[in-house]
């Protein structure tokens, strides 16, 4: 029996606050079966809409967070720039915006309680939910969504054909040597984050050959590091994770610091400066081109 999807935007009465996103004119009238290919797919994590877009159907998305359309964060930035809706952040994303954009399906990650939050709320209204079963920290959970996802879209051979390329570009790496102790950096939130815990950069710099320093300083999470943590690690490299299209700017109240000079790692070669998009998992197989770049440069500190 057809699902009118239009027909749900009536729940956005019961849901409280303003959209968080924009949106042009009214929800569309879209029809879906049970058995068709979703055709409006409402992407609400960063890597969820690289993943669709990777798979080649970036034309089907209808909702994808604002963050996606920064080149240093998307391989699809013409794409993700011409979805027509936007929200603002996947923390501030409500089930009102995405009802207005009319999905056939919506996928997330469970993050900052979107399962919870946003994917009950649509659940109970009817609405086609997947929700991927990991956090994108390693490549077997990289593998599994994109096989979850594109059975979903019924792209199966584009999801076999994408998993192939990430497994056999995302092997390890050996170096000569001692692996380098490195510490990672990113300025996600407006400042300097040591990187920690399950994370996907973490993973890449364990592939390339570099082994991470946040554990020694008794970090299980990323979260702000000071000065004196960095010189308390005294890494032989230091990795920074461009998140937003800063650069180095965000980082210099930690590199720029005289204490911060007297570090042996933090030496103009040993300090590498990537983006997101090559180091995160919504890179998806472009992660291989920056296992490569971190592979080369701890080969060349040898």
């Amino acid at each position: 029996m057809k699902r009118w999807i239009a027909a749900f935007a009536a729940a956005a009465l019961f849901l409280g606050g303003c959209a968080s996103g924009t949106t042009d004119g009214d929800a569309p009238d879209v029809a879906a079966t049970p058995d068709d290919d979703p055709m409006r797919v409402a992407a609400l994590t960063y890597e969820t809409a690289e993943l669709v877009a990777a798979l080649g159907a970036a034309d089907r998305l209808v909702m994808v967070p604002e963050a996606v359309t920064n080149p240093v964060l998307t391989n699809h930035h013409e794409a993700m720039v011409a979805v027509e809706t936007h929200a603002a952040t996947e923390t501030t994303t409500n089930a009102e915006a995405v009802i207005q954009a009319a999905p056939d399906l919506v996928l997330l990650s469970d993050r900052h309680g979107l399962e919870e939050g946003v994917g009950t709320v649509l659940r109970d209204a009817g609405f086609e939910v997947i929700v991927l079963p990991n956090s994108w920290a390693s490549v077997d959970d990289m593998l599994a969504n994109i096989r979850i996802t594109g059975e979903a879209l019924g792209l199966d051979d584009e999801a076999e054909e994408l998993s192939a390329t990430i497994e056999s570009g995302m092997a390890a790496r050996e170096l000569d040597g001692e692996r380098p102790r490195v510490l990672v950096l990113g300025n996600q939130a407006g400042q300097p984050f040591i990187t920690a815990g399950a994370a996907f950069p973490l993973e890449v710099l364990r592939l390339a050959g570099g082994d991470d320093v946040s554990a020694e300083l008794g970090f299980t999470a990323t979260a702000p590091i000071t000065v004196e943590q960095v010189v308390q690690a005294d890494p032989d490299a230091i990795l920074l994770i461009d998140m937003n299209g800063s650069g180095r700017r965000l980082f210099e109240p930690i590199m720029d610091s005289p204490a911060i000079a007297t570090l042996a790692g933090s030496a103009e070669d040993r300090v590498l400066l990537l983006e997101g998009r090559q180091v995160q998992a919504l890179g998806l197989e472009h992660a291989v081109e920056g296992l490569d770049a971190i592979n080369a440069w701890l080969t060349d500190l040898e």
